[in-house]
């Protein structure tokens, strides 16, 4: 093995703080990004920092995947890091042919690719929004698969096709289940961008700390949870980039298909991580109370345990630490 992996979606903020560790551990890295959702200085700074074992190509996967195949006929790939994809929840709610069109056939098109490559490892970079609004928390692999939008829809879609291309001995695939990743990584070079009207709560309540904005708008303060604010698994993304290496591994002896859990199984109201952003940051965050947002549920957590068991896998970092790092990466600009 060469170490060389292709990794989609290289621009954003998981896909970028993935390849840049991966870089710093010695992997190869083929980026590729459609700058659709993600910024190209993150890609900038990479082949900066790396530019002997970096290769970025430019290309709208759900378009086109010309580019990469020339770029890899030579070359000998490890697996393949799927992140790329439309994420945003409410968004996907008005435009759900977008969310379709992009997420599913750019997946359609990579796994064709693979197969024509004779590439067999995939990591898929899937969500918790495959379990929809569940009533069992905290949440295993095994809870029923169900959707609450049309960004969850394309997620459990494309997890069904990977399971179908798995079972038929094209692919040997982990799908790694998200819960909230946020923070930034040790060097603090790639990180979320508060600029982009981001829809994630850190990078919202960073624009308030940053005076952008001059209220953080909560969505719904009347869910069945502690304090009426909805309730998520927050992880930091250092823990999140750890688990794909440990999958990466594990991959090598799986024939199938095999899905996992990261997340720290704690639940975190949105007015509880305000507040200990406030805390250890020593700013406050004004804020006000808004409408619910479409496809969002009241609880979200995750029962990590089979990661820890099967991948020797577990989060490192605290609450504490994600508000502490997610503004003093933005402070650095």
């Amino acid at each position: 093995m060469n170490n060389t992996l292709i990794v989609t979606g290289c621009a954003g903020f998981i896909g970028g703080t993935f390849t840049f560790k991966a870089l710093s551990m010695g992997y190869k890295v083929i980026g590729v990004d459609s700058f659709i959702n993600s910024n190209p200085s993150t890609v900038n700074k990479i082949a900066q920092k790396f530019p002997e074992k970096f290769i970025f190509i430019e290309e709208d996967l759900s378009k086109s995947t010309n580019q990469l195949e020339k770029h890899i006929k030579e070359i000998e790939i490890d697996g393949v890091i799927h992140f790329a994809g439309l994420k945003a929840v409410g968004e996907s709610e008005h435009k759900p042919l977008k969310y379709w069109e992009n997420n599913l056939i750019s997946s359609t098109n990579l796994l064709r690719l693979m197969e024509a490559q004779k590439i067999k490892k995939f990591i898929f970079s899937s969500s918790a929004t495959v379990y929809g609004d569940s009533t069992v928390q905290p949440i295993l692999e095994s809870n029923n698969i169900q959707s609450t939008s049309a960004y969850g829809s394309t997620k459990i879609a494309i997890e069904q096709l990977l399971k179908d291309c798995a079972r038929a001995g094209l692919v040997d695939v982990i799908s790694l289940r998200y819960f909230n990743p946020v923070g930034a990584h040790q060097e603090m070079i790639i990180h979320e961008d508060p600029y982009d009207m981001p829809n994630n709560l850190m990078p919202r309540i960073i624009r308030v700390a940053l005076n952008l904005d001059k209220k953080l708008h909560i969505f719904g303060d009347d869910y069945d949870t502690r304090d009426g604010t909805g309730e998520r698994d927050y992880i930091h993304i250092d823990d999140l980039v750890e688990g794909h290496f440990k999958a990466i591994e594990y991959v090598k002896n799986l024939k199938g298909f095999e899905a996992f859990n990261l997340g720290t199984g704690q639940s975190v109201t949105v007015k509880e991580i305000i507040t200990c952003f406030e805390e250890v940051n020593g700013i406050p965050i004004s804020h006000e109370y808004a409408d619910r947002r479409s496809g969002d549920v009241a609880k979200c957590f995750a029962d990590p345990s089979k990661a820890s068991d099967l991948l020797g896998w577990s989060t490192q970092k605290s609450l504490e630490d994600m508000c502490l790092d997610s503004w003093r990466a933005v402070k650095k600009i």
